[in-house]
């Protein structure tokens, strides 16, 4: 696969770049030190799939392929939603999306509600 930088599995909170996610809202597109273009962090290579932030622009977090972890105050959970981006229609798909309830913070397990069948579950771990 061309193009893109192999994703470390992180999520990142930057309110100065994408304040419209508030303090529960991380995304692997605001590491720091990401930047436009396909070798900078807003194109993720994810070995046989590949996602990239929609015009390189944070402000359009949500109309690309954007994995990201958030409270959602309206059910009362947190979300984790992994997309990728078709490589021939540039589609946007979901890969996999779990919730997890309750708790002041995203660790946690999150139980699959659509996506991959394989993985029924994924850990979300807090940064050491």
């Amino acid at each position: 696969m061309a193009g893109g930088v192999t994703w470390d599995g992180t999520f990142h909170r930057d309110t100065a770049r994408y304040p419209a996610g508030g303090q529960l809202f991380w995304s692997v597109y605001l590491k720091p030190g990401t930047a436009p273009g396909s070798g900078n962090g807003y194109w993720l290579n994810f070995g046989q799939g590949w996602s990239h932030l929609h015009n390189d622009d944070p402000a359009q977090m949500l109309s690309g392929a954007a994995p990201r972890l958030f409270y959602d105050a309206h059910t009362a959970q947190w979300k984790l939603i992994i997309e990728a981006t078709m490589f021939v229609t540039y589609e946007t798909v979901l890969v996999w999306s779990g919730v997890k309830s309750g708790g002041n913070a995203p660790s946690g397990t999150y139980t699959r509600v659509a996506g991959c069948v394989p993985t029924d579950a994924l850990t979300v771990e807090a940064a050491q």
